[in-house]
């Protein structure tokens, strides 16, 4: 079984089964299951519909056979949270479901990649000019305006000049070490504080925050709403990896529960998890009223991601534009002051 993983996780690196098309695969599998079609026939339909990705699928096909689990079937090519998603989902019954949610969840990456390509297309090209434009005055103009300048413009210019080096050079080793500690940092850290630090990300943390949100609250409902207690749930969850931000989660939980603490005040100390969930534990509905109160949550979080990606995609273009601005104004004045110096030099 080993040799059969081992060799069809080569055939999986050759394949470009990219998110676009595990969007569309785990969107139509969803649909096939919800009109009757069983797992096997659905992967079998999808091999011939999705030509360009059939080697994959025969790969999931043959763990399929061998006896796997859909999840474990599907395991090589995505990420661990929708593993762990497709692996709750598949033992309490809500797989079509969850299919159809990762699906979306795919679909709407993709688009905003490409919204996000479209929107660059117009200021990279503009940036590119106006490198140009700064490569042709540095080599024709400013060398010409230096030659104006007095005997103490010439010193003060030639001082920059040797300043500017050691100056870019700290900057860059600088910006190096920085890199190198977040990285080191990260490898160190366990899947809770790397949620952590994400979500606490200046501009893109809030969608971090919305996604742990939404994934969280929607796991959670699908095992509530089977009717599992918070023992079963965190057996459940003991079983996954102990770098999965599920497992971490649930450490943090065991441990709250033996020492008496309350579930609000460990929500409430986890920027990644909605305060929305303090409230709904608070309320003392049953274990399904529960799994339903989050069920609508998650697909609240979902809606705000996709708004707050939507307004980030607006504030692109005029940001890039403001960078753009500032530039050529900078190139003004670093044309025209030289010219004002030189004529206050003549008078």
């Amino acid at each position: 079984m080993v040799k059969l993983r081992r060799r069809l996780k080569k055939n999986l690196h050759r394949d470009s089964f990219n998110q676009a098309a595990q969007a569309k695969w785990f969107l139509l599998i969803g649909d096939l299951l919800r009109v009757g079609f069983s797992l096997q026939r659905a992967l079998t339909f999808t091999m011939v519909v999705m030509k360009k990705n059939q080697r994959t699928l025969m790969a999931v096909n043959q763990h399929l056979k061998a006896g796997e689990s859909f999840a474990n079937s599907v395991r090589e090519f995505v990420k661990p949270d929708l593993y762990y998603q497709l692996v709750l989902a598949e033992k309490h019954g809500e797989l079509v479901e969850t299919l159809n949610e990762i699906g979306t969840i795919l679909v709407t990456k993709q688009k905003q990649r490409q919204k996000l390509q479209q929107l660059l297309q117009y200021p990279l090209l503009l940036l590119f000019l106006l490198g140009l434009l700064v490569m042709g005055l540095s080599t024709y103009v400013f060398p010409e305006l230096a030659s104006w300048q007095t005997e103490q413009g010439r010193s003060t210019l030639t001082s920059l000049k040797q300043f500017w080096p050691i100056f870019v050079g700290v900057l860059m080793l600088g910006v190096a070490l920085l890199v190198l500690v977040t990285v080191i940092r990260w490898r160190k850290f366990s899947a809770d504080q790397r949620a952590q630090w994400l979500c606490g990300l200046p501009l893109v943390g809030k969608c971090y925050q919305l996604y742990y949100g939404y994934y969280v609250a929607s796991t959670l409902a699908v095992l509530l709403q089977c009717g599992m207690s918070l023992k079963e749930i965190l057996t459940v969850i003991d079983n996954f990896s102990p770098r999965s931000l599920l497992y971490c989660l649930g450490q943090e939980v065991r441990q709250q529960v033996k020492q008496g603490g309350e579930l609000r005040q460990l929500v409430l100390n986890h920027q990644y998890l909605p305060n929305e969930v303090a409230v709904l534990i608070s309320k003392g509905a049953t274990v399904k009223e529960l799994g339903d109160d989050l069920a609508m949550l998650s697909k609240m979080q979902f809606k705000r991601l996709i708004n707050q990606l939507e307004g980030m995609l607006a504030l692109v273009q005029p940001v890039i534009f403001i960078v753009i601005a500032l530039v050529i104004v900078g190139l003004y004045l670093s044309i025209l002051l030289p010219i004002y110096q030189s004529v206050q030099g003549v008078y």
